[in-house]
């Protein structure tokens, strides 16, 4: 079980990246009337923008 826990805090950032951010962004892409390009829906935008911070954060080991 602690294993598990620790893979978890591990992974936190892109966890936080893909749980949070993802949604906010398809959200405030919505509200702004925005057609992402490519023909992306809202949500995938906002997972590739979330899961791009939430990688770089993990990679960089913060945020700031």
């Amino acid at each position: 079980m602690q294993k598990v826990i620790q893979t978890i805090f591990y992974f936190g950032p892109l966890l936080f990246g893909f749980g949070f951010f993802a949604p906010l962004f398809a959200q405030i892409i919505t509200q702004l009337a925005w057609t992402p390009p490519l023909g992306l829906t809202p949500l995938m935008t906002g997972l590739i923008l979330g899961g791009g911070l939430g990688l770089l954060a993990q990679i960089r080991g913060t945020w700031v």
